[in-house]
């Protein structure tokens, strides 16, 4: 069974490294892979899906990674920018 992140409401500039050393510790120590909760995330910004999309970068990190529960201000972002996650 995969180990869940939750991610905060607020994902930008200031605590997404907080963020990404949590996951990168978190991967780490999981055999099975981690599913990277993202449906409370409320504030978002280029830092924010800039670290979503390290996240699914293949070759990152040795262990699975997976976001589910996408919220709609990810997915807004998103399209302004363009972007598929």
């Amino acid at each position: 069974m995969k180990a869940l992140y939750g991610l905060p409401k607020s994902l930008t500039k200031i605590n997404v490294l907080t963020c990404l050393k949590e996951i990168q510790e978190l991967t780490n120590n999981s055999k099975s892979g981690l599913n990277i909760d993202c449906g409370e995330v409320l504030n978002i910004d280029s830092a924010g899906i800039a670290l979503l999309l390290e996240l699914i970068t293949p070759h990152k990190f040795s262990h699975q990674l997976k976001l589910i529960n996408l919220s709609a201000s990810i997915h807004e972002l998103c399209a302004l920018y363009q972007i598929d996650l």
